[in-house]
């Protein structure tokens, strides 16, 4: 469904990396149950370590898989673009210039 939405807005074949990007995170959630099943509650890290190592690699894996196929293609300027014309109209409607 990720590949359909990013071909929906960058208008190029899937390169199945938003789909790696997916599927990494689940397999590492699969292996943090798994091994907080395994090992108990008896070794837990805390928040304040755990926090900053999960942001980083969400923050990391994005850059390397997610962003990628929307930046490569334009994708962000036509969004910006299309943002700044509504804008306009926006603040034209409110100034009385239809």
């Amino acid at each position: 469904m990720h590949e359909l939405l990013f071909y929906h807005v960058t208008r190029v074949t899937p390169t199945w990396e938003v789909t790696c990007f997916f599927v990494l995170h689940g397999v590492c959630v699969v292996v943090e149950v798994g091994l907080m099943k395994w090992l108990g509650h008896k070794w837990k890290v805390h928040w304040a370590i755990s926090g900053p190592i999960t942001v980083a690699f969400v923050a990391a894996t994005a850059a390397w898989l997610f962003f990628p196929p929307l930046l490569r293609d334009g994708a962000d300027q036509r969004s910006i673009e299309e943002l700044n014309n509504v804008v306009h109209c926006v603040m034209r409607k409110f100034q009385g210039r239809e």
